[in-house]
């Protein structure tokens, strides 16, 4: 997960009926992916069933978890593995140590939720390094993450959705960042993670999970030029570029800069189906337009997403065409965080207008919102759509029904999405007013629950969606 220390750096007048029509290079198909790990894996019985009740009522589709390999590994004294110790048996592993995954998969699957896990945090025993100041995250021996993975596949045959690890080109994640090779500065965590990948690929084909969809990247938004070389984050630019054995312009590496990166003589087709990031803005608070650093990859330039990964194709390092999966996003709120938070009501708008890009560019399949609840700490990120104590965010109402207005000659266009349509059209009411509000507008969603339809001009700024009993949040042109 992505921390905050780590990113400072009733129809009145209807006037027409119609089925909405998308762009041509729209996501007319993009799934709605949740990620809450405290609250549905690691919290009570209770409130884990009662979270993904609501996740189910308000339309997602899929729950993304990290699935922690440090909780789950037996612990060890020494810095090698346990003696005896198959750790590609899931029954070798300690009493009860897939419970608490076990009964997430099998309650959400039990809904109609898809299942994405990421294998994450190596246990001090695959931790290859000598010092213990970055544990569980220092060089973890692809070998044993390979074994881990073929485990995880045996325990979970019914999952068969996968990405490697998270967040990697971030040191808390993957250390050391960057090292000073025989007078070069090389990738480090690129080429660790490269090694990952085919360790998750190779243990999920072992476990009778090779026709899965396996993701690559879970990358961070951003990179950091300060710092010691180890702690100095690859942005995702450098990161894919590194994976896929290549410059800063996406040319193959040669000579000793390619041997020092380990990508001598024939590179072997990573087996990815799909690529994950999380296309957070800087401390989860800044506008989604807000155009990031060189290297960088938020919400607002997911063009510079598909350049890497075209690099990556063009060079025969992975499938053309792969779409992209948000696996993790959202935007602080004050309250609770009065440092890094956005009022209430921005949280809710800057999360529809994001919707509303990514849903504009055809290779994004998924977009995420990362947490139903604010996490227990306020240290943390504090993104949920609901307060620590419950209490709902206008963000929860913004989320059920995203809308988003633009200009359209002497009208607007309303961009909108039911999302609990759950494949079935829906019925909309576009309302517009300021004070008091009149429908002017009614419309049929497509099957995965989007409109897209101009309006004429209306005397009053606001416009908002009703659905059944459910209204949006109030929405002008732009805000």
């Amino acid at each position: 997960m992505l921390k905050k220390l780590l990113i400072t750096l009733a129809t009145s007048s209807v006037i027409a009926t119609g089925v909405a029509a998308a762009p041509a290079h729209a996501s007319t198909r993009q799934e709605s992916i949740f990620q809450d790990d405290s609250t549905l894996v690691f919290s009570s019985d209770a409130k884990r069933q009662q979270a993904l009740d609501e996740i189910k009522s308000l339309g997602a589709t899929t729950i993304h978890s990290l699935l922690f390999w440090s909780r789950i590994a037996p612990a060890s004294d020494s810095a090698k593995k346990p003696a005896g110790f198959d750790a590609t048996n899931p029954a070798a592993y300690p009493p009860g140590a897939w419970f608490q995954y076990s009964q997430f998969v099998d309650e959400a699957q039990a809904r109609g939720l898809q299942v994405i896990l990421s294998p994450v945090q190596a246990p001090h025993w695959a931790d290859t390094c000598k010092t213990r100041g970055q544990a569980h995250h220092c060089k973890p021996r692809p070998s044993d993450y390979q074994q881990f993975v073929e485990a995880a596949g045996k325990n979970f045959p019914q999952v068969h959705r996968w990405s490697a690890w998270n967040e990697p080109n971030q040191s808390n994640w993957l250390y050391p960042q960057r090292q000073r090779v025989k007078g070069h500065i090389i990738p480090t965590a690129a080429i660790e993670y490269r090694n990952l990948f085919r360790a998750m690929t190779a243990g999920l084909k072992a476990s009778g999970h090779g026709g899965d969809q396996m993701y690559l990247g879970e990358t961070a938004p951003l990179g950091r030029t300060t710092g010691s070389l180890g702690k100095r984050f690859l942005s995702p630019t450098e990161l894919f570029q590194g994976v896929f054995c290549l410059d800063s312009r996406g040319h193959k590496l040669r000579g000793t800069i390619a041997k020092l990166e380990g990508c001598r003589g024939r590179y072997a087709k990573l087996a990815a189906t799909g690529i994950t990031h999380h296309p957070y803005n800087r401390g989860g608070s800044q506008p989604p337009t807000r155009r990031p650093g060189r290297g960088e990859i938020t919400i607002a330039n997911v063009s510079s997403l598909s350049s890497v990964i075209n690099q990556g194709a063009r060079n025969h390092r992975i499938r053309g065409g792969l779409k992209f999966y948000f696996t993790e996003f959202g935007f602080q709120s004050n309250p609770p965080d009065r440092l890094f938070g956005v009022s209430l009501s921005r949280q809710a708008r800057y999360i529809n207008e994001s919707e509303y890009m990514a849903y504009k560019n055809g290779r994004v399949a998924g977009m995420s919102q990362y947490e139903l609840f604010d996490a227990p700490k306020l240290a943390d990120f504090n993104t949920g759509l609901r307060l620590k104590n419950g209490k709902a965010k206008p963000a929860l109402g913004a989320y059920r029904l995203p809308i988003w207005v633009t200009r359209s000659g002497s009208g607007v266009r309303v961009w909108g999405m039911v999302r609990p349509a759950d494949g079935t059209p829906q019925t909309v009411q576009i309302q517009n007013g300021f004070k008091k509000f009149k429908t002017v507008k009614t419309v049929r969603t497509a099957g995965t629950g989007y409109f897209q339809v101009r309006v004429r001009h209306q005397p009053g700024s606001k416009w908002r969606l009703v659905w059944g009993s459910f209204r949006s949040r109030t929405a002008g042109i732009g805000s």
